[in-house]
């Protein structure tokens, strides 16, 4: 009976959610169509672009470096962003020009559409390639006064007039950045990120650190032990494996929100940079001599100036589970289908032509350190705080190890130029590899 019930469940579920996706193509009614383009090279009108990079800070990040490389081959660059995000470009010379997205209500939302469109682009490039829906992105996008919208995997809105395809799960995201500097026949640097930051912000990083109370002289690590996802927040005891591990050679230096890293100072002896502002952090990571983080943000940050990083990932790809438990496989087949249903609702058109590999993208490849100096751990565990002790220390410990004798593997420093890569099984894991 139990089973039973759970296979009515599921197809309840399964109708509910092709229902959503039907009612959520009704949206095709208030999108702005644009006439077809098919070769962004051949319009050469195109002078003013705004970049669309609506999400969080680290990739934005990513990004300075498709901004950088259009911005020297002359284009004036406007980028779009939530707040945190716009704050890393706040000094960066090549860019023009930002805009606030704020969605947190409608009326937020509406403003939004409404400064954006008192200015005219001639391209704007949605450069998010996530492959969930964002309903109110894809709006936003659709009004903004530009002929040319272009965006990755879009095929089926004809708001969007130039679709970029890239079905590439286990690439780095700058081999996407990459994608869209060809199809403007951009010639690309290595893509670096780079950071800017005012000789203030500098000296306050400075000051920090000199006023230390560091008799012994020890470098200097930089922790930041809780991400932007609470998945990824650490354990107090996982926070303190990391601080006696770091301890014997370095001053430990704690990051991030001041209510949760006051208890880690408290407990741990360490110290506490009070940041005002995300960019306070920057000139502290490139002063500091390894950078230990679980958000990517920092990990970012740390790639900026090649630093000796220990960052902690979770393995997000999914895999068929081993248990027969109906429960788990008919979860893993929801899981399944609503991918399905997103990558369909946005790319119909060129997923039915050209049926790319639709694998899921491996989050810890797509975000990696890109960092030759950078070791990655990966655990198989969500959240991070259920890994076990014994485990968690001994994998940074390890990485610790081999940060210091310089024996890393050889790791190329490419598109997909990731940082040396630890995959760690956990237990609670039923079925991930």
């Amino acid at each position: 009976m139990r089973e039973l019930n759970w296979e009515r469940n599921f197809l309840v579920r399964r109708w509910k959610l092709r229902m959503r996706y039907a009612l959520m193509g009704m949206i095709q009614c208030i999108l702005r169509p644009r006439r077809k383009l098919h070769d962004l090279s051949l319009s050469s009108s195109v002078k003013k672009i705004l970049i669309v990079r609506n999400d969080r800070i680290g990739d934005m990040i990513a990004s300075t470096a498709l901004i950088r490389n259009l911005s020297r081959c002359g284009y004036e660059i406007h980028v779009s962003s939530r707040q945190p995000s716009l704050a890393i470009i706040e000094h960066n010379p090549h860019v023009s020009g930002t805009f606030v997205y704020d969605d947190s209500s409608l009326g937020a939302w509406l403003n939004t559409i409404r400064t954006i469109r008192k200015e005219k682009f001639d391209l704007a490039v949605d450069v998010r390639c996530n492959r969930f829906v964002d309903l109110k992105n894809i709006v936003f996008c659709s009004y903004i006064r530009t002929p040319i919208l272009a965006g990755f995997n879009k095929s089926n809105f004809a708001t969007f007039n130039f679709s970029i395809p890239y079905y590439s799960p286990e690439s780095h995201v700058t081999v996407q950045l990459r994608t869209l500097l060809d199809q403007l026949h951009v010639t690309p640097d290595d893509l670096h990120y780079e950071l800017f930051v005012s000789d203030e912000i500098r000296d306050k990083a400075s000051s920090f650190l000199q006023s230390l109370d560091n008799p012994e002289g020890k470098k200097i690590a930089v922790f930041n032990p809780f991400g932007s996802v609470a998945a990824r927040f650490l354990s107090d005891e996982q926070i303190s494996i990391v601080c006696r591990l770091l301890s014997n050679q370095y001053h430990v230096v704690l990051i991030g929100e001041k209510e949760r890293t006051r208890h880690v100072q408290a407990s741990e002896h360490a110290s506490l940079f009070d940041s005002q502002s995300v960019l306070d952090v920057i000139p502290l990571i490139e002063l500091a001599d390894i950078v230990v983080s679980v958000d990517t943000a920092i990990v970012h940050m740390a790639t900026c100036y090649q630093k000796n990083t220990i960052a902690f990932y979770i393995n997000t790809v999914p895999v068929a589970p081993v248990s027969t438990s109906i429960k788990v496989v008919r979860s893993h087949e929801m899981f399944l289908l609503n991918s399905k249903f997103q990558d369909y609702f946005q790319d119909k058109k060129y997923i039915i032509s050209a049926a790319p590999d639709r694998t899921i993208p491996v989050n810890h490849l797509v975000w990696a350190p890109n960092n030759p100096h950078a070791q990655q751990i990966v655990f198989d565990s969500e959240p991070i705080r259920d890994v076990e002790s014994a485990l968690f220390e001994a994998e940074v410990a390890q990485a610790l190890k081999t940060i210091h004798e310089g024996a890393k593997k050889s790791c190329p420093q490419s598109d997909e130029g990731n940082g040396q890569e630890t995959v760690v099984p956990c237990a609670a894991a039923e079925s991930r590899i």
